[in-house]
């Protein structure tokens, strides 16, 4: 009964909600109805203020849109024809080596404008070397103060929680589509089984192979969720983590900057001659944070001269460019961009014809620049943005749901009724103004339904899953006995204490930094 109560209690305090604040008990029902249509009931917006002391809440921002921006991207591979939406301006269509019809002429394919419609993949790069980033932004700054028992203790309590943080919520969304598929709502490459006990037990068997902790050098294959596609970057996420806790605790005794850096650079530079492409994206994070750290912070290595600051906006410039650069595809040609063909290292070739290269450059450059630029950082912590950033998870982990239930209907009824061919560019002679009315219709309607099932499942299953993650962790540290009525007392006091603490430097200080990366 000990443990059967222990487990009651771990679950019971992850799972449950947080305590409402005071107020009127009593309202009418004609209040009640009035109050829950409003944006900060059903979408949870706007979010609270911003903490000045929290200099890292810009980075929020920036992986709220970098989620945002992987969100349409997924819509518009549904919405247009897949094989010819990266087209860049002035491409053609290709058949059998031989070019199709006019160039595509239009305007959303020029340089800066395309990033709207098709940077999804120098997103996940985004996502990456913030996670190197702010998973070792706590821990370097223990390093620096020589306080090595803290950051043992937090190094320790990260890695215990990050594979429950990370696939928990990966679970919920892949059994809700294993439904999907058994039910009949949704077409996959599998078939759905028999009977619903077999279609759970496969559903089992697939997830305990995607989430396997063992299996580290993921492939693009060997990474996919079998319900979900999207998921595949989660693997990876988990893997890149164990690489910057293990760098982490290999220099922890380097009481030297430049010895340390020496080591980071090192493990990203042999990263990239390797074509590691996600752990050189997380050890050059880690090499950035370190940086930072040693400058003072953000504030610091803003305050540079003019010159500097023109440098590093056109490193942002230049960073936009690379993002925006097309795959090495087939089915279109790449003016003004192949040249990058010649430029790219050959073990680089195997990931997306070497695109990836310049994708995990984009993202680096990016992130680097906007560390320099305070006027970047401030836009990044619009209130907009940092919505974006506390449901940047959920929203990476759902859209999927919501096109496929929704999306994929609607666009072929929509784009019918229009009378084009399957997608929105099927007739390439339609009217430009109907094109842009099927297109503003869908993201119309499926915009706001997709930020709203992300709000709900951040409260639902993403801020669960991460209780869920420090109450195991608790268990597994605590000294007392948490089966007793006096040691769940105690760990119920003990994660008041955490819900009421600030999300700021001193949070993550105590083994908290897992939970401010939320990943793709």
């Amino acid at each position: 009964m000990t443990m059967i109560s222990l487990i009651t209690n771990i679950l019971r305090q992850a799972f449950s909600p947080p305590p409402l604040l005071p107020g009127p008990e009593k309202h009418s029902l004609r209040s009640r109805i009035k109050n829950f249509f409003t944006l900060k009931t059903l979408f949870g917006y706007p979010p609270p203020p911003l903490d000045p002391s929290r200099e890292t809440a810009w980075l929020d921002g920036l992986r709220g849109v970098a989620a945002f921006l992987v969100m349409t991207y997924h819509f518009h591979l549904t919405f247009w024809m897949p094989f010819y939406l990266e087209t860049p301006f002035g491409g053609y269509e290709v058949k059998e080596g031989k070019k199709l019809g006019d160039p595509h002429m239009e305007l959303w394919r020029l340089p800066f404008i395309r990033l709207w419609m098709g940077s999804g993949h120098a997103q996940v790069s985004v996502f990456f070397v913030l996670s190197g980033f702010v998973l070792s932004w706590g821990p370097l700054q223990k390093i620096q103060r020589g306080d090595l028992e803290k950051f043992a203790e937090g190094l320790g309590s990260a890695t215990l929680r990050r594979w429950i943080r990370l696939f928990l919520p990966c679970f919920a969304v892949a059994f809700w589509e294993c439904l999907e598929l058994y039910f009949g709502f949704r077409t996959m490459p599998k078939e759905p089984k028999s009977n619903l006990f077999a279609q759970i037990w496969e559903y089992v068997g697939e997830q305990a192979e995607f989430a396997n902790p063992f299996n580290v050098n993921r492939t693009p294959y060997n990474s996919l969720n079998a319900y979900d596609f999207t998921m595949w970057t989660i693997p990876y996420e988990w893997a890149g983590s164990l690489l910057v806790f293990l760098v982490l605790l290999a220099v922890c005794r380097v009481k030297s900057f430049l010895r340390r850096t020496m080591v980071l650079l090192v493990v990203a530079v042999w990263a990239c001659v390797r074509a590691e492409w996600n752990f050189f994206l997380f050890g050059t994070g880690m090499v950035v944070a370190s940086y930072v750290r040693f400058m003072g912070g953000f504030k610091n290595v803003g305050q540079r001269r003019w010159r500097s600051g023109i440098a590093w906006t056109g490193g942002l410039i230049l960073s936009l460019l690379m993002a925006g650069i097309p795959e090495d595809s087939v089915f279109f040609t790449r003016p003004g961009y192949d040249w990058t063909r010649a430029l790219t290292p050959e073990r680089w070739m195997e990931h997306e014809g070497g695109v990836r290269f310049w994708w995990c450059w984009a993202g680096i450059l990016f992130i680097t620049s906007a560390c320099h630029l305070p006027r970047v950082q401030r836009f990044f912590e619009l209130g907009l943005m940092r919505y974006l950033g506390r449901i940047s998870y959920m929203l990476y982990l759902t859209h999927r749901v919501v096109l496929n239930l929704l999306g994929a209907p609607l666009e072929g009824a929509i784009v019918a009724f229009f009378g084009r061919k399957e997608w929105i560019d099927g007739n390439r002679s339609g009217d430009p103004f109907g094109t842009l009315i099927i297109y503003l219709i869908l993201m119309g309607v499926l915009l706001p339904i997709a930020i709203l099932v992300a709000h709900w499942c951040e409260m639902l299953i993403d801020a669960p899953s991460t209780r869920f993650a420090r109450s195991v962790d608790r268990w597994f540290t605590m000294e007392f006995d948490a089966g007793s009525p006096a040691g769940a007392t105690e760990m119920a006091r003990q994660e008041e204490q955490i819900e009421l603490l600030p999300r700021d430097d001193s949070t993550l200080e105590q083994g908290e930094m897992a939970e401010e990366v939320r990943p793709p």
